[in-house]
């Protein structure tokens, strides 16, 4: 499946890297290195090697969902003496931009597959090109990374009905491996958004009196990078991640609200007698 392919690759790439490597893998043309090894370094030029032709593969796998990523030509090099210096610290600084390149290529390729195997061609065409229309206004790459995960969310919420929705998420949320049974859900997607770079910061606050196979959150985020004032909350991300950590619960989403410039608050509730609602955009509170 094309999502967990994506991660697969790239955890495969970054096992050959070293922070204080002296071979890196650049595109021949433009000397770039992109995602996937974006800021890597290898220790040998054998390592280096396979990971310019996995690097290639990645790039492959990703073009079936987004024809508009550009081509490069990776090959293997040593990397200029300049480069040991701060090594560890640019290794990490890259490696965060890696990570969110990777969740967001990652989440999109496997709704994606989701929809063309669930028979919604025409919905991922149409996303796609809401997607590609406003792709080139976006220089920055976390920018870009952001209007991809905001244009799924809003699109898929506006073109498929609640039921169809939900199911996308839950079937996209199988592409991925089950995390360790011993993580605490909501605290283990909403680490995993802050580690990645789509929030600041969050707040759980558990609901009290909750009846029998229910449980609800106030959820406070800070700085929510798809968050724009006066629309709906894009959840997609939020929500692919708790279903994989929530198998067979239905996600009910709710009461968004701005508080502040950078903070927003809405309601979670895990059920499982019941429909999922605002998985993919959640409705603002005066909305309701």
């Amino acid at each position: 499946m094309v999502g967990s392919t994506l991660a697969k690759i790239r955890a495969r790439i970054e096992t050959l890297a070293a922070p204080d490597g002296e071979f890196r893998v650049v595109c021949g043309r433009t000397g770039t290195s992109p995602v996937p090894v974006d800021g890597l370094r290898f220790p040998t030029r054998e390592d280096a090697e396979e990971a310019a032709r996995t690097a290639a593969t990645y790039r492959s796998v990703l073009r079936r969902w987004d024809p508009r990523a550009p081509w490069y030509d990776f090959i293997a090099c040593e990397a200029p003496d300049g480069l040991a210096v701060g090594a560890r610290e640019r290794h990490a600084a890259s490696a965060g931009r890696s990570a969110l390149t990777g969740f967001c290529h990652d989440v999109a390729a496997a709704v994606f597959q989701t929809l063309s195997t669930a028979g919604h061609d025409a919905v991922e065409s149409e996303v796609m090109d809401a997607y590609c229309e406003r792709a080139d206004a976006f220089d920055d790459a976390d920018a870009l990374c952001f209007h991809l995960l905001r244009t799924l969310a809003r699109e898929l919420d506006a073109r498929l009905s609640p039921g169809d929705g939900a199911s996308v998420l839950d079937d996209a949320a199988r592409e991925f491996s089950r995390p360790p049974t011993s993580e605490e859900p909501l605290d283990a997607t909403f680490e995993r958004l802050r580690a990645v770079g789509l929030i600041d910061g969050y707040s759980l606050d558990p609901n009290r009196g909750e009846g029998v196979g229910r449980r609800s959150w106030r959820v406070t985020v800070e700085g929510y990078a798809l968050a724009a004032d006066g629309q709906p909350l894009p959840a997609l991300p939020i929500a692919i991640d708790l279903c994989r950590r929530l198998p067979g619960a239905s996600l009910q989403l709710s009461a968004a609200e701005r508080l502040t410039d950078r903070t927003w608050r809405f309601e979670l509730a895990a059920t499982t007698d019941g429909a999922a609602t605002g998985v993919l955009c959640v409705p603002l509170a005066d909305a309701a």
